[in-house]
């Protein structure tokens, strides 16, 4: 009998380096149009003009590190970004950011340079790369124990909205105005959204890009930050700190130590 585990973030060959090694080369260009800045305005306005020890998780090509220096650009803040993507953190290292900025290769959910970190952060939907709740519950607690005493996690996610099972194809224009065959398959049971990338034009063949993500409610992040000792401090729909209804498709959540 085949007593094989099956993969833990429900496609063949997947692990946590697949969808940055998949998506480095386009990802500056792809999401270039991405209207997310507002998270980290929502961050730093809270902050002393001191410099602070700050820790991006899923830190990828460095583009909200790019957004973070420009925002705080004499305050000399200590930046260390996490990812455990090489060709992510290739692109990461070719941008000569100050010496203030590090990167390590890793997973978060498994491990974490040593804090004690002011700010931890983690930008659009990257939490959803953790591949089940155990993950995420190692994530969180770890992020625990190395934030400072008065230190925050700061997350910004979608809410997913379908409840239902569901396949979808569709052409997709990307922000350099290439044309992609976007594929996804939604497993409500397992919260589950899996799929692919297909470039069209000649000047990348066939090319195929995959991603996999194991989304959370807002309650269900809630639950895990508390069992990590954390608390939910602040949570709105957007980083002007728009009300988070039950309408909301998106938020920013803000948890701090419960000690």
């Amino acid at each position: 009998m085949n007593h094989q585990q099956a993969n833990p973030y429900g496609v063949d060959g997947y692990d946590a380096s697949t969808y940055g090694d998949s998506f480095a080369a386009v990802y500056d260009q792809w999401y270039s149009d991405l209207d997310d800045a507002d998270f980290l305005e929502s961050i730093v306005s809270s902050l002393p003009p001191r410099s602070v020890r700050v820790l991006e998780l899923g830190v990828g090509t460095g583009r909200l590190v790019a957004q973070w220096l420009s925002l705080r650009p004499t305050s000399n803040d200590t930046i260390i970004g996490i990812d455990s993507s090489e060709a992510m953190l290739k692109i990461a290292h070719e941008k000569n950011f100050p010496t203030s900025v590090s990167f390590i290769q890793g997973d978060f959910s498994e491990q974490l340079p040593t804090g004690p970190f002011d700010v931890v952060f983690i930008g659009y939907n990257t939490l959803f790369n953790v591949p089940d709740e155990s993950a995420l519950l190692a994530c969180i607690s770890h992020v625990a124990h190395e934030l400072a005493p008065a230190g925050s996690l700061y997350m910004d996610a979608v809410i997913p909205n379908s409840t239902d099972a569901s396949t979808h194809e569709s052409m997709q224009t990307m922000a350099t105005g290439e044309e992609v065959l976007a594929t996804s398959h939604h497993d409500p049971l397992s919260q589950r959204i899996t799929g692919t990338f297909t470039h069209v034009g000649t000047e990348h063949g066939s090319q195929i890009r995959s991603f996999a993500i194991r989304y959370f409610t807002p309650l269900q992040l809630d639950a895990i930050a508390e069992q990590s000792g954390l608390a939910l401090f602040s949570r709105y729909a957007d980083g002007r700190q728009t009300a988070f209804t039950s309408d909301s498709y998106r938020h920013i959540s803000r948890y701090s130590p419960t000690v």
